[in-house]
C-alpha cells in the first residue's frame, strides 16, 4: 500500500472525475491507513494471545569458577533446554484469547467506521468544490445579465420612460452580483482545499473536479433497528464489551490456583563439553491465599467497566436509531426539494423571458419586472444549493449506516 501512494502522490492531476478521487482517497487518506495500520496491530497481539496454550522452550549455558571459594574450588560448565507447560491458569489464557478477539473486532469495526466516514468527507468535499465551481460560472452569468439589465434601463433613462431611482437600483444589484462573483472565486479556493484533504494530498494546487456524484433514489423506510445493530459503531461498542467481559475472566483469574509442567535436559562438568547428563521434570501447583486486596478490587474495577460497556452498547445503539432516522428524512426530503427547486427554476426562467420582452415594449413596469428578473437569480442559487445538498444529504445517510463508496 504505501508503494501505491507514493505513486498517487508522485502523478497529483488537476483536473479530477469521482471515479478517479474514490481510488486516490482510498489510497492516499491519512486517517484510512491509520484505521489499517491499527486493525493490523490488533490481529497480531489477537495471535500473540494463544501463547499461553503454547510450551514455552528456553536453551541456555552457563560457567562458574569457585576457585576462591572456600568450598570445592574449580569450575564447573553447564548447558540445558527446558520446556514449560502451562496446564491451568485461571481461565486466563482463555480470557486473553477472547479479548484479543474483541479487539480486532473493534478494530474492524473502527476500519468500516473510518472508510464510511471517508466517504461521507469525500462525497461532500466532491460536492462542495463542484458547488464552488458551478458557483463561480452562475455569478459570473447573473453579472453578464444585471450589465445587460443595466444596459436596457440606462437607454430607457435617457429615453425618459425610466426614473432615476429604477437606473440606482440596476447598478446597486450590479455592483451586489459583482461582489458575489469575488465571494464565489474566494470560496473555490477553500472547496479546493477541502477535497485535497480526503484525498490526502498536501496541497490542492489547481484541483479542479468534472462530472457529478452519481445518487440514487430513495427507498422505501429501512428497518432502522436492523441497520443500527449492523452500523460500525454499535459494532464497536459490542467489541468493547466482549472486550470488558474477557477483562472479568482476567481479573477474577487471581483467585484461582494455576499448575505449570516443566521439564528440562542438559549437561553438566567440571570441562566444555559437559559429559554428565542431567533431566528433570516437575508439576508445580501455586495456590494464591492473599494478594493485599489486589485482585478484589481489580474484579470489581474490571465488573464496574463491563457495566460501562454495556451501557455503552445501549446509548449507541438508542443514538444510532434517531442518527438514521434523522439522516434517512434529510435523505428523502432532499431529493423532493431539488425536484421543486428544478420546477421553480423552469417556472422562473420562462417568466423572466416574458417579463424582459413586455418591459421592452413598454408593457410592464420596472418594479414587476425586477421583481421576476431578482427571482430567476434567487432561484437559479437555490437550485445549485439543492444539487450540493442532494449529495451530501445521501452521504450522511450512507454514513450513518456505516457504508460507503470506499472498498
Amino acid at each position: 500500500m504505501l508503494g501505491l501512494a507514493l505513486t498517487a502522490q508522485a502523478e497529483t492531476p488537476s483536473v479530477l472525475s469521482w471515479e478517479a478521487c474514490i481510488q486516490e482517497a482510498a489510497v492516499n487518506n491519512p486517517e484510512l491507513r491509520a484505521a489499517y495500520a491499527n486493525l493490523d496491530a490488533a490481529g497480531y497481539r489477537a495471535g500473540a494471545a494463544y501463547s499461553g496454550n503454547l510450551p514455552q522452550l528456553s536453551a541456555g549455558a552457563d560457567y562458574a569458577d569457585t576457585s576462591g571459594s572456600a568450598t570445592v574450588p574449580g569450575t564447573s560448565y553447564s548447558a540445558s533446554v527446558s520446556l514449560t507447560q502451562n496446564l491451568f491458569s485461571g481461565f486466563q489464557d482463555q480470557a486473553k484469547i477472547e479479548q484479543g478477539g474483541a479487539n480486532r473486532a473493534a478494530a474492524a469495526a473502527s476500519l468500516g467506521a473510518a472508510k464510511a466516514r471517508l466517504s461521507q468527507d469525500l462525497k461532500a468535499a466532491y460536492a462542495g468544490l463542484l458547488y464552488a465551481q458551478d458557483n463561480v460560472t452562475l455569478t459570473e452569468k447573473i453579472v453578464q445579465r444585471l450589465e445587460e439589465n443595466l444596459r436596457l434601463v440606462e437607454l430607457r433613462f435617457e429615453g425618459g420612460r425610466e426614473n432615476k431611482g429604477s437606473y440606482l437600483l440596476t447598478k446597486a444589484s450590479l455592483a451586489q452580483a459583482r461582489y458575489e462573483n469575488l465571494q464565489a472565486r474566494q470560496a473555490l479556493a477553500s472547496a479546493q482545499a477541502q477535497l485535497a484533504r480526503a484525498l490526502g494530498r498536501p496541497e490542492p494546487g489547481e484541483l479542479r473536479v468534472t462530472g457529478g456524484v452519481p445518487v440514487a433514489a430513495p427507498e422505501a423506510p429501512p428497518d432502522f433497528p436492523r441497520l443500527a445493530r449492523q452500523a460500525p459503531d454499535f459494532r464497536q461498542a459490542q467489541a468493547q464489551e466482549r472486550s470488558a467481559v474477557a477483562d472479568v475472566t482476567l481479573a477474577r483469574s487471581g483467585f484461582y490456583p494455576s499448575v505449570n509442567l516443566t521439564g528440562s535436559v542438559g549437561r553438566e562438568g567440571q570441562e566444555w563439553y559437559p559429559d554428565q547428563d542431567r533431566r528433570t521434570v516437575g508439576l508445580n501447583l501455586t495456590i494464591p491465599l492473599f494478594s493485599g486486596g489486589k485482585d478484589y478490587y481489580t474484579t470489581r474495577s474490571a465488573a464496574s467497566s463491563l457495566a460501562a460497556a454495556s451501557a455503552n452498547r445501549d446509548n449507541v445503539e438508542h443514538q444510532l436509531l434517531v442518527r438514521l432516522r434523522q439522516a434517512y428524512a434529510s435523505y428523502v426530503e432532499s431529493a423532493e426539494k431539488l425536484k421543486v427547486d428544478q420546477a421553480f427554476l423552469d417556472a422562473a426562467d420562462v417568466r423572466a423571458r416574458i417579463a424582459r420582452s413586455k418591459y421592452n415594449n413598454g408593457l410592464m413596469s420596472f418594479e414587476d419586472w425586477d421583481r421576476i428578473e431578482n427571482d430567476l437569480i434567487l432561484r437559479q442559487k437555490s437550485l445549485l444549493q439543492s444539487q450540493r445538498e442532494r449529495v451530501t444529504a445521501e452521504a450522511a445517510w450512507e454514513q450513518a449506516q456505516g457504508k460507503g463508496v470506499i472498498p
